[in-house]
């Protein structure tokens, strides 16, 4: 990409393929209670959608050492028609924006493939907590700052990442390539989701937003480490939010790192 470029959209129908999920914000008849037409896209899925152009852009070298800063406005839904827009800022940065095709603006990110590696965060060497017995349903006490999580175990299978690019239907090769395949972002930023359903019960929640920032190439094979810190927790409008340090590990280093935002207790809706 040319500085002050945009490319034509990349353009994607997409599913909701968590209909049955733990979190029930993404079934019809939960979302509909908090105010909502039906169930959520999720949004690591629309977080994949906006992935592809910049893979398909700057391959490898994007999923090796790049970054990423999403924020979700507005909902997906089930079978809409959504158009990834990219606009260069730089040689290797950009800005993207996904709509609806009510021309509704759902997600914005900005990305960048720095020249060299940033150095990971101090707290990815940070013990995690011992394994639970039984996960309590979250409360906003029990949301303790500073407090890691257990670690959630994780060894993706090549089955794992078709399943996922299948699902974001993401056609890129270097997904399908060679005997250890790159991983999905999509799918590697899922696991800071997991990582959150690992500590806690929560009935319902809303991906917020999230910075990912890659320090090596994460591929199929090796066994990962997923651990997880809240830094910070806030009321806005009635709604509990709480953002999250989360570091993907293998053999004793960090590899990804993600600052992750969610709702973890939303506002009941109002009704007169």
């Amino acid at each position: 990409m040319t500085p002050s470029t945009q490319t034509l959209p990349y353009q994607v129908r997409t599913h909701n393929a968590s209909t049955q999920s733990e979190n029930r914000m993404h079934s019809d008849d939960v979302a509909r209670q908090f105010g909502f037409k039906g169930g959520l896209v999720p949004g690591v899925t629309v977080f994949a959608h906006m992935t592809q152009p910049l893979v398909a852009h700057y391959g490898q070298a994007w999923l090796t050492r790049g970054t990423a800063d999403v924020s979700f406005g507005k909902p997906a839904y089930e079978g809409e028609l959504l158009s990834v827009h990219t606009t260069a800022a730089s040689a290797d940065a950009c800005a993207l924006t996904c709509m609806n095709e009510h021309g509704v603006e759902l997600a914005r990110m900005s990305a960048a493939l720095p020249a060299t590696k940033a150095a990971s965060d101090a707290r990815g060497d940070i013990a995690p907590a011992p394994p639970l017995r039984e996960r309590p349903t979250v409360t906003w006490d029990l949301m303790e700052i500073g407090k890691p999580f257990p670690a959630l175990a994780w060894a993706p299978t090549q089955a794992e990442n078709l399943e996922w690019c299948h699902g974001a239907l993401d056609e890129l090769p270097l997904y399908r390539e060679g005997t250890a395949p790159l991983l999905h972002p999509g799918l590697i930023l899922r696991q800071a989701n997991f990582v959150l359903r690992k500590r806690f019960i929560i009935p319902a929640w809303i991906h917020a937003a999230s910075r990912i920032t890659f320090f090596e190439a994460l591929r199929v094979g090796p066994a990962y480490e997923v651990r997880a810190i809240p830094e910070e927790k806030w009321n806005h409008k009635g709604h509990e939010f709480v953002r999250l340090y989360v570091a993907v590990r293998r053999e004793q280093r960090t590899v990804a790192e993600v600052l992750h935002t969610a709702i973890f207790q939303p506002r009941a809706r109002e009704i007169s």
